[in-house]
């Protein structure tokens, strides 16, 4: 649990390099009628501030997956024995390899690929599998894999992955649905 003085000076390092933030909080500390009550609504600013700040931080993480992801073109070229684009599209309805759509690509993250083997890193289905137990989601998929972890020293699942941690990067992706 983090010290107030710490949560504080966190909140007012990030507050100095994202401007939405800083409007937010700022709204946040003018706000002259305090709520009656814990569940008041906001006010209209403090909205409008909140949405954008949202908004900045989900093409952040947009950004982020097509930076880390590869196109089924580029699936093809790195895969050694796929042949053609109906080839990862059968991979990815049998569960052996995740990707999304974006726009009018498919996007494929980079985690799952050894491009010195020319192929996909082994215990890829089986991490797939666990990954669907938690989610449906590929880009939610993604971003469990991809996120630092403290309980790593700031590694994440995909850093585990690629070292050939299979079976604990299963047992973590399905230590994450227990919440109790």
């Amino acid at each position: 649990m983090l010290s107030l003085d710490t949560a504080v000076n966190k909140i007012r390092r990030r507050a100095d390099v994202d401007p939405d933030l800083a409007d937010t909080l700022r709204y946040l500390a003018e706000d002259e009628l305090p709520p009656t009550y814990g569940f008041e609504a906001p006010s209209q600013a403090v909205l409008d501030a909140a949405r954008r700040v949202n908004r900045a931080r989900q093409a952040d993480r947009l950004r982020s997956r097509q930076v880390d992801a590869l196109e089924t073109a580029e699936v093809v070229r790195l895969v050694a024995s796929l042949q053609d684009r109906r080839g990862v599209d059968r991979r990815r309805r049998r569960g052996q390899l995740l990707g999304w759509r974006s726009g009018s690509r498919t996007l494929h993250p980079t985690w799952q690929f050894d491009p010195a083997r020319g192929d996909t890193r082994p215990g890829l289905p089986t991490v797939l599998a666990a990954l669907g137990q938690v989610t449906s989601d590929a880009q939610a998929a993604d971003e469990l894999m991809r996120a630092p972890r403290h309980d790593l020293d700031g590694r994440s699942l995909a850093d585990l992955f690629a070292a050939g941690r299979v079976e604990t990067v299963v047992w973590l992706i399905l230590a994450s649905t227990d919440q109790s």
